[in-house]
């Protein structure tokens, strides 16, 4: 055996003599009353708190180190029952040479299965205690460590003033001491609860950074953080913990997870897309800025509300902490192409310049909301607007142009064909320069401004040459509901009208104020020639279910014979009719109108001609007159009421050819009569009727002239005629007098100031 091998073997030998000496050492210095007090003083003076601790155990290999299993730390008073940390097994690493010299000092700490409860209560308060900064002397132990292992471990966050809930469970972390450095590395799973602002998240994150106690400079090697499918990596330095240098991605590649993290009240129907952001964080911890960029990737939203919405969004844009820059984005409705370009600036309060170009089809916004659902448009639509100030208050700028466009579904009997608008927006008014279109055989050409863009108010100034009411006012099925939905705006102003038809009348030259709101019309001070003379008159018209109107109506010299056939189906009475009148009602079929029809009047009739009205005819013939069809109206007063399908007849007076004929009672619009008629007969006829009616008895004037009391019952084509003797009788005694002519002048004097009124 050479002279180096047995050097070899003599080194070996009292290695092995050493480490068997240390062995038995160390077995003979920690015994285990030494190491249960050892582990008993050093998590009790660490934390300087009450503990429990399980089964403590000696562990001697490569390295020698104390094992703790089962410690717990009690919570605080007030906070739930639930320990505030449990630790599975604890290993203290000692440092072997001061244990040779029966000095434990501690170089490593593992710990495994670690679980730490965090709570807030409500009052604000945390369950964490406080950790003394200095330990007592004689403790018989110190630290020197030059690692802390984390394994298995979780922390439960409970805050139940915010009534919020993190976990994060499976952490993994490592720390290590070397010199002044300290250097971490780890993952870990955070899990948020959901809460009443937050959905249900899970974030994974790594970490890898290092910290100079002496620099106090953060080294952040690489953190990274996933939220599927939100993706975010960052990395650089914090210099004397003031200075900052870091620069991360953010990527998120289906949007449509995203949804949940959006609040219910403004949740979109439909996100989906892609999106990329590089920014930089420099600056200062109190003053940090910040610097990026982001790229949006076939992006499409469907805004909460809408059944359609934007589509193939992309483009970019730079951003700052105070504002986002360089907008240039692209997107689409339908096939209509969006444009989008400009920045917003004061994000606090943010300030846009931003500029929008729409270059598309009408067809394309076709059922975007639920209230457009039935609405068809097509037409090429053009816009290119500057959208300045406050989003609070934004002023726009810009042009728009509609051209040869087509609609229908807006609550109109027909279509509007061959739309034209055009027209510029300024501020927070747009203004029309010409909107011509046709609506059937209608026409309306205008200009003029529109206000309030969330509920539409449009002002104009209309000329027609052509307006057919019947084309506008939709004829409604029964039992079947009207499709399309009036439109949701506001448009008033005055109109010219050369020729207005619909429900079977005609007038010329209308002039007039109107205003159309949500299906309703309202036409006020309208005047126009009709019925061969002046009519002046108000309309109101809802052509919302039940289909409501309203017509007020001050007539000058027209022609009885038109207006009586067009409303009253009666063409019997020729004359030139003044008057002022009132109808209101549901719905416009002869049906509805008995059932619904409520009306007052005051009406007068001079000049005229009864011509075959059967009523007067048999009345006549029955006093004796025969075949008198034809009878020459001086002077015919009304006035009316209609309530309930009657018409209620007070002292009508008429003045004609063969006396003078007072009523009073009802006329049902369905022809059923139930009148009380005087009739003072000229001296000619009140003979014509004592030649005939030789029995009867009935007062005559000093004039020669018979005043004869009627009770009228039956049809207004079939009546039925006896005499009211009782009336008679009291006539004779002469405590009734007749009274037509101090009727008739009441009522042309109250008619009068009607017409003064109006």
């Amino acid at each position: 055996m050479s002279k180096l091998l047995r050097i070899l073997l003599i080194v070996i030998g009292l290695i092995v003599v050493v480490i068997v000496a240390g062995y038995f050492t160390i077995k003979a210095f920690l015994t285990p009353d030494t190491i249960q007090n050892i582990a008993e003083k050093a998590i009790s003076e660490s934390i300087h708190r009450p503990v429990e601790i399980g089964k403590v155990g000696l562990r001697i290999g490569l390295k020698v180190g104390i094992t703790i299993d089962d410690i717990v730390l009690s919570n605080l008073q007030g906070f739930s029952p639930e320990p505030m940390m449990q630790i599975d097994r604890t290993t203290l690493n000692l440092k072997l040479l001061p244990l040779l010299r029966r000095q434990i000092v501690i170089a490593g700490i593992d710990l495994s299965g670690l679980k730490i409860n965090v709570e807030r209560n409500k009052k604000g308060k945390l369950n964490i205690p406080t950790i003394p900064s200095k330990k007592g002397k004689g403790t018989g132990w110190s630290l020197s460590l030059y690692s802390i292992n984390i394994s298995n471990g979780d922390i439960q966050y409970v805050d139940a003033k915010s009534k919020t809930e993190i976990q994060i469970k499976d952490i993994k972390q490592n720390i290590q001491f070397k010199g002044s450095k300290i250097s971490f590395s780890g993952e870990n799973t955070v899990y948020t609860l959901k809460g009443k602002n937050i959905p249900e998240m899970v974030i994974k994150t790594k970490n890898n950074a290092e910290y100079d106690t002496l620099k106090k400079n953060l080294y952040i090697k690489k953190v990274t953080a996933l939220y599927e499918p939100i993706y975010l990596e960052a990395s650089g330095t914090i210099e004397q913990m003031e200075t900052i240098n870091l620069s991360a991605n953010l990527k998120i590649d289906d949007m449509s997870k995203l949804k949940s993290l959006i609040p219910t009240g403004s949740r979109p129907n439909r996100l989906s897309g892609a999106l990329k952001t590089n920014f930089s964080v420099l600056g200062t911890l109190k003053k940090p800025r910040l610097d990026g960029r982001c790229e949006l990737k076939n992006i499409t939203i469907i805004p909460k509300g809408m059944i359609r919405g934007f589509e193939k969004i992309r483009g970019s844009l730079s951003f700052d902490q105070k504002a986002i820059r360089n907008i240039i984005i692209q997107g689409e409705i339908g096939n209509a192409k969006i444009d989008i370009s400009g920045s917003i600036t004061n994000l606090h309060d943010p300030i846009l310049n931003i500029i929008t170009k729409i270059n598309g089809n009408l067809k394309d916004i076709e059922s975007i909301t639920d209230e457009m659902k039935d609405i068809k448009m097509k037409g090429p639509i053009f816009a290119s607007m500057t959208v300045k100030g406050k989003m609070k208050s934004p002023s726009l700028f810009g042009e728009y142009s509609i051209r040869d466009a087509y609609i229908n579904g807006i609550g109109l009997a027909k279509p509007i064909t061959n739309l034209y608008i055009k027209g510029t927006i300024h501020g927070d008014a747009a203004r029309i320069d010409k909107c011509s279109g046709q609506i059937g055989r209608s026409d309306f050409s205008f200009n003029g401004h529109l206000s309030n863009f969330k509920k539409p108010v449009i002002q104009i100034n209309n000329k027609s040459k052509t307006i057919d009411l019947d084309e506008l006012i939709p004829k409604s099925n029964k039992g079947k509901k009207e499709k399309g939905k009036p439109a949701p705006l506001t448009v008033q102003g005055r109109t010219q009208i050369n020729t207005l038809t619909g429900l079977d009348m005609v007038f010329k030259n209308v002039n007039t104020n109107f205003t159309y709101e949500n299906g309703i019309i309202d036409i006020r001070n309208c005047i126009a020639d009709a019925f061969d003379g002046k009519v002046k008159f108000d309309f109101y018209y809802n052509a919302n279910n039940p289909e409501p109107y309203s017509i007020n109506t001050n007539m000058t010299s027209i022609s009885s014979k038109k207006i009586l056939k067009r409303f009253l189906k009666f063409e019997n009475l020729e004359g030139k009719l003044t008057g002022v009148s009132n109808f209101d009602g549901n719905g416009l079929s002869q049906k509805e109108v008995i059932s619904n029809l409520t009306a007052s009047g005051n009406l007068t009739v001079k000049n005229g001609v009864f011509k075959n009205f059967e009523f007067l005819t048999k009345l006549l013939s029955w006093l004796g007159m025969k075949n008198y069809k034809t009878v020459k109206v001086n002077d015919f007063t009304v006035y009316f009421t209609i309530n309930k399908g009657k018409v209620n007849v007070k002292d009508w007076a008429l003045s004609s050819s063969v006396g003078n004929i007072l009523s009073n009672g009802t006329i049902g619009l369905t022809g059923k009569v139930n009148l009380n008629v005087t009739t003072t007969l000229t001296k000619k006829y009140s003979d014509v009727v004592k030649n005939y009616h030789g029995e009867w008895i009935f007062p005559i004037d000093n004039k020669g002239r018979a005043t004869i009391d009627i009770v009228v019952t039956g049809k207004l084509t079939n009546p039925k005629f006896s005499l009211d003797k009782n009336k008679i009788k009291k006539r004779i005694k002469g405590t009734i007098k007749n009274e037509f002519e101090k009727k008739q002048k009441e009522w042309e004097k109250k008619l009068k100031e009607l017409l003064k009124g109006k």
